[in-house]
Parts: C-alpha cells; structure tokens; sequence
C-alpha cells in the first residue's frame, strides 16, 4: 500500500493494512510548508509519530527530506530514492511554428518573450514576489503569464503593475492542459518558499525550458548549481528574481544553451519510465 505525506492518508493506510501488507509512505515536501513541519502543527503530534514509525519503507525525493525524516525520530526505517518523473513525450520541445499555433490558440502575444509560471496561487509559491520583481524591471519585450488558480488571485490581479516599460501580465487560470502552456513558453520562473520536487520544474526542463526558481533544496539538487539548466535565486529577493528573469529576456541564445541542457538533464535523471521501474523493483522487493 502506497500513501503520500506524512498525514491522514499514511495513519489510515498504517491502521487499515492487512498483516500481509507492506505500508509505502512518500512525503511530498520539506521546509517550511514540508510534510514534517505539518505534522509538528498538527494536534497529536507524539501519536502521529508512533504512528509513522510503523511504516515499513518512505521513498523520498530529496536530500533535505531524508534529513527531516531522521531528525524527526524516523531515520530508522528503511529509505529509497526515488524522484518525481516526467512523461518525455508529452512534454517536449515545441518548434517555431507549433509556438506560434499554441499562443495563437491560447490568446497570447506571439512576438514578445513568455514567463510562465505554473502553480497554485498561495503563499508556498510565491507568485507574489513574482509580481513585485515584475514592478522592478523593463519588460517592454516581455509578457508574464500566470497559470493556476488559488486564493491570493483576486488580490494578486490588483496589484499587477503597469506603466510604459512594464510588460503584460497575464492570468490564465486552473488548466488541464499545462504541457500547452510551457511549449509556447521561453522561460519557467517558480519563486517558491518551499517545494518538494517541483513537477512543472521537469516539464519545463523537458519542454526545453530555462528556468529561474528559488534557491531551496529540492530546485538545487534537480537543477544544479552550475547555472547550465536552471539559474537560482534567493527565496525573497524580488530585486535578484527580477535581474536573473531579465538576463534571460535579453538573451535568446542564453535560453537555447539552457534549454537544451535542462532537456538533457530529465532525459537521463528523471524519465517516467525509468521512475516507474524503480518503483516496480521497490514493490517486488516488498513481496518477497
């Protein structure tokens, strides 16, 4: 039995198993938003723990969550790493004219540069300070698209700045179709406060994507700190969010060399199919 985060789906799946079954728990995220500091929030918190340590095996997606678990009382049981995956075919690169046909569908400009960003409009992402960084440059060349829905929208739409250098922005909403959004992109740009390990990170990747995100654990361990795939920045600091996107702006050959490398890297690190193996070998490991 698989169960994600540390919270009410693991404590039933821990108390609902059979005496045959083997109990799978992956946490989903560290830091401040991370599964271990919820269930530190959380009433009970010593029971949660008793509970936890029965789990027969985490898989886990980063270093930093390893560390968590340990320092939590739960480095005992055993770990497997195991990453989040990507489906290569559906994300991948776009060429010109497929672009230029996804922005004309999707109501966006075709000659400017696209920022996208892709995520739930809360405090963990940060698309706030996007907008402040936003405030901060010139981007006559450039259109800000933001695509998901949440509950700081409404006050984020009243604060997007405007002026003559100040670049659109965009609110596309909840979509099912992210994979549309980032081929007609030029850059990913995630300022979150915390991630676990950020999906539309490695489809941006996969798509061919540059991507600007925070310096936290997660985003450090897929894209590196070589500045090849990915450029990070410090979390809150629209000021340094604003000239790293804006460096890429000016530079299209910057966003191919990058683009190109960040494709690489989920080719070889985080393919869905090679993901779904591993987890095959980890559940035929389990009924042995």
């Amino acid at each position: 039995m698989q169960c994600y985060q540390l919270l009410s789906p693991a404590h039933v799946g821990i108390l609902g198993r059979s005496r045959q079954q083997a109990v799978v728990v992956r946490p989903a995220c560290s830091g401040q938003y991370g599964d271990v500091a919820e269930v530190r929030r959380l009433p009970l918190t010593g029971l949660r723990k008793r509970l936890l340590q029965r789990v027969d095996v985490f898989v886990t997606l980063t270093q930093a969550i390893e560390a968590e678990l340990a320092e939590f009382g739960l480095g005992a049981i055993p770990r497997h790493r195991i990453p989040n995956g990507v489906d290569l075919t559906l994300f991948a690169p776009a060429d010109g004219d497929e672009r230029q046909a996804l922005r004309a569908r999707l109501g966006l400009p075709k000659d400017r540069v696209l920022c996208a960003f892709v995520g739930r409009l809360t405090p963990q992402k940060a698309p706030d300070l996007l907008l402040e960084a936003w405030a901060m440059g010139r981007w006559s060349q450039a259109h800000l698209v933001l695509v998901g829905d949440g509950p700081l929208r409404s006050r984020l739409e009243a604060r997007v700045p405007s002026g003559p250098h100040t670049g659109i922005v965009t609110f596309a909403g909840a979509t099912a179709d992210v994979a549309s959004y980032l081929k007609a992109a030029d850059l990913l740009v995630l300022p979150s406060r915390a991630e676990g390990m950020s999906n539309v990170i490695l489809e941006a990747m996969a798509c061919g994507l540059p991507v600007v995100a925070t310096d936290v654990p997660s985003n450090r361990e897929v894209l590196g700190t070589d500045g090849k795939a990915g450029l990070l920045v410090p979390p809150g600091n629209p000021a340094q969010l604003a000239e790293t996107i804006s460096a890429l702006v000016a530079s299209p050959a910057l966003r191919r060399e990058m683009g190109a490398a960040a494709r690489a890297v989920v080719q070889e690190q985080f393919d869905l199919q090679q993901v779904v193996q591993r987890y095959l070998a980890l559940y035929a490991e389990l009924v042995t």
